[in-house]
């Protein structure tokens, strides 16, 4: 799920995922990206089965059945997290390394460039 006004994205994983998931964070990188994983107490909002324009809450794939536990979600989860994580540092080096259109040209026309 997303809510937009706090710029967060959440992912509903079975309860006793948590040791799985951490596990497979901390093998995939050194550095694992910031995240907060809620547990018993814990209060989530939860958007509605159809979004309206506008909703602050909304599911990016809503559920359609009751989750099946699968011991490869939290795996995946962190998996991706990690990787996407990765992608939005490189994107950010690219944006301070290329500060507009008129600067990938220039090194365009010098050559092949380098990985940001």
């Amino acid at each position: 799920m997303v809510d937009y006004k706090a710029r967060r994205v959440g992912f509903l994983l079975n309860s006793r995922s948590r040791e799985t998931f951490v596990h497979f964070l901390e093998r995939e990188t050194q550095s694992p990206p910031s995240y907060r994983y809620l547990s018993l107490g814990s209060v989530v909002v939860v958007p509605g089965p159809k979004p309206l324009l506008g909703d602050r809450y909304q599911w990016l794939c809503a559920p359609v059945r009751r989750p099946e536990a699968n011991p490869l979600c939290p795996v995946a989860l962190a998996t991706m997290l990690v990787a996407a994580s990765e992608l939005l540092a490189r994107v950010d080096r690219y944006g301070e390394k290329y500060p507009s259109p008129s600067a990938v040209d220039m090194v365009s026309a010098e050559g092949p460039a380098a990985d940001a």
